[in-house]
């Protein structure tokens, strides 16, 4: 369905609707771009504030905006404008899973892979022996499967996903262009001590190691991936090395993140572009970590603990922390410390002059 008339579209956001209920909506812009059948998303006061640069005849605004002098016919009333926007771009994402329930002929299918009803499986997949593809699976162009993996219901795996030998993943599973999971884990050892191990133990005193090369300890385990979990472009999420690597259900991954070997993430946590999370760490539930956050091997971040952007987590946190910084430490701490160092130029000043006058004296 292309469109949705202003009564649909409030029943489906369970919100409030008034004027002409029977107005057609074809899709979603901003205020000052909004005309004809375009739904104005106005739901903060400077976005109002531009209706009158468009020619919006419905608006999206938030509960108690006063819409009877902004120049509109109807208006749908949100509570929550941005958990709105969930439901309204579903309705009017017209790419989202394009397409019939088929399988191209270019595609490369095992015979021993079994592919429930409805799947729609695009050009140049490869299904390896042994897949389990559960029902209404949508796969695009140039997706591998490999030998073993297990893929739940409603699953979306965009252009060029690669899914690893064994890897198990629940239902309603999305992952973005470029997405990786069960890779090889990045673990090397050296025959000898090296010197990053001395550098570990001392804190900086690399030892009399001498240089050595490096061997691969290949990786055994697999990787769990729960339901409604949804992996960003160009992430990458390694595979166990005898344990295998997990990621609990409910939890989003942006773009171009990294989650090591044997970690294991709790339900519900939003993981951030370009965040690394190494081999071994342990993430409780509800955690958040922000653009840039980089979390040490072999550590635990309790639940719900949220981090700022770029915050470098170099020991266990606890629970309900909220952090920030390298080393990370309390946000509020962390600020009242760049405080501090934003006073110290006056602070040196002044120090300065004070030797100059006693000198004097």
């Amino acid at each position: 369905m292309d469109n949705f008339t202003v009564k649909e579209l409030a029943h489906a956001l369970s919100a409030k609707a008034v004027g002409n209920l029977d107005i057609a909506i074809t899709g979603a812009a901003e205020p000052q771009d909004a005309q004809g059948s375009l739904l104005a998303i106005a739901t903060s006061k400077s976005f109002v504030a531009r209706l009158g640069e468009g020619k919006a005849k419905v608006a999206l605004l938030t509960s108690g905006t006063d819409w009877h002098n902004l120049n509109l016919e109807a208006a749908i009333f949100v509570s929550r404008p941005r958990y709105a926007l969930a439901g309204l771009s579903l309705k009017f994402d017209k790419s989202w899973r394009q397409g019939e329930a088929s399988i191209h002929p270019n595609a490369a299918i095992d015979p021993t892979a079994k592919i429930a009803s409805g799947a729609r499986i695009g050009a140049f997949c490869y299904i390896g022996a042994g897949v389990v593809l559960g029902k209404n699976a949508w796969l695009g162009t140039h997706v591998t499967l490999a030998n073993g993996s297990l893929i739940g219901a409603e699953c979306t795996l965009l252009d060029g996903v690669k899914i690893g030998r064994n890897v198990t993943i629940g239902k309603r599973f999305v992952a973005q262009p470029g997405a990786v999971i069960g890779a090889d884990g990045f673990s090397y050892v050296s025959k000898e001590v090296a010197a990053l191990e001395n550098v570990r133990v001392t804190l900086g005193d690399s030892g009399d190691a001498l240089p050595q090369p490096y061997h691969r300890i290949h990786s055994l385990g697999a990787v769990q991936i729960g339901d409604d979990v949804e992996i960003g472009a160009n992430s990458c999420v390694d595979r166990g090395t005898i344990r295998d690597t997990i990621i609990g259900s409910g939890c989003k991954v942006d773009n171009l993140a990294q989650i090591g070997h044997n970690v294991k993430i709790g339900s519900d946590c939003l993981i951030c572009a370009q965040v690394g999370i190494a081999g071994s760490s342990t993430l409780g539930d509800n955690v958040v970590l922000g653009g840039q956050t980089g979390v040490s091997d072999n550590l635990f971040v309790g639940n719900n603990v949220i981090t700022g952007g770029a915050t470098k987590v170099l020991t266990n946190v606890p629970s309900g922390r909220v952090m920030l910084g390298y080393p990370a430490m309390k946000m509020k701490t962390q600020l009242d410390i760049y405080k501090s160092l934003r006073r110290l130029p006056s602070l040196v000043r002044d120090l300065a002059k004070l030797k100059a006058d006693n000198q004097k004296d």
